[in-house]
């Protein structure tokens, strides 16, 4: 999927052509393929509920009722209530709103810190290459709950602080993702026209490599999209994540997992929905690597 200068001989015009109709091949690929139509109905409907999710159902999530703690699923409260009286299902749509906060602008933290990384890494090589790829390999032995735990702890629970949080154990793996494309790019023809034109560095990763290696950005990026969401609960979790009355899932479960054997309904349906999130931003993932890998 080259979108370097055209050879020469070549008009623009035929090169503009073959990477629209690549483009609509792709895109016509995608709308065929089940894994990610499926991945992408769940994320819509999660994106749905974090903006609607008030209009849709009949309690505020923040709602007590002190007199209907601990009910189960009824024509009332469809998912039961929970210790305080609050209508579970509310709280489950509710909860994907601080989890979509989070993890997107998390990822695309890492996406935009971890290309910028990956490209100069690649392109350069030599001792800034090593430099670069040192500092990478010494966050990537840090376990990425330990590290989120310590950051958390000396800078505080804030929604910021967690989205900074998760971006910066994001960018590593990214920017070994991204200096792997550039690698295999950096060698070829179109890259060595630029560089005999005169060509400055900063122009040739920007306009020349960077569009050839958007392939398998946009595919890491839907990955760590689920890694993101994921991380966010369990921080959460923990007790270091968003605190109460957040509707969030990972605290939901942390605060309610003591009624598991009496209220089952309050941890399983806010796991159910973690679940779905995970698997819905994997099976985009999966779609997306199989289609841009053909």
């Amino acid at each position: 999927m080259e979108q370097a200068s055209p050879p020469v001989g070549l008009p623009a015009e035929t090169v503009v052509s073959e990477q629209a109709l690549r483009r609509r091949y792709v895109v016509r690929k995608l709308l065929r393929s089940p894994t990610f139509l499926v991945g992408l109905a769940i994320l819509l409907f999660w994106i749905f509920m974090a903006l609607f999710s008030t209009y849709v159902t009949r309690y505020g999530p923040f709602a007590i009722d002190p007199y209907n703690t601990l009910t189960g699923p009824s024509a009332q409260h469809w998912f039961g209530t929970d210790d305080s009286g609050r209508d579970v299902l509310s709280r489950t749509l509710a909860g994907a709103r601080p989890v979509l906060e989070v993890a997107p602008l998390a990822t695309l933290l890492a996406l935009l810190a971890g290309t910028t990384i990956g490209l100069t890494a690649g392109y350069y090589r030599g001792i800034v290459d090593e430099v670069l790829m040192r500092a990478v390999d010494v966050l990537l032995a840090i376990p990425v709950v330990i590290a989120g735990i310590v950051i958390v702890s000396g800078l505080g629970a804030s929604l910021a602080v967690i989205i900074l949080v998760i971006a910066i154990l994001f960018t590593p793996p990214v920017s070994r993702t991204v200096r792997s494309a550039v690698l295999a790019e950096r060698e070829r023809e179109y890259v060595q026209a630029a560089r005999l034109r005169g060509e400055s560095g900063l122009f040739i990763m920007a306009a020349e490599i960077l569009p050839n290696c958007l392939p398998p950005i946009i595919v890491e990026g839907s990955v760590r999209l689920g890694y993101a969401v994921f991380t966010s609960a369990t921080l959460s979790f923990l007790g270091f994540g968003l605190q109460p009355p957040s509707p969030d899932w990972g605290l939901t479960i942390s605060q309610q997992s003591q009624n598991i054997q009496v209220a089952w309904w309050t941890v399983i349906f806010p796991a159910v929905a973690l679940a779905t999130l995970v698997v819905g931003a994997n099976l985009v993932a999966d779609g997306l690597r199989r289609t841009l890998s053909e």
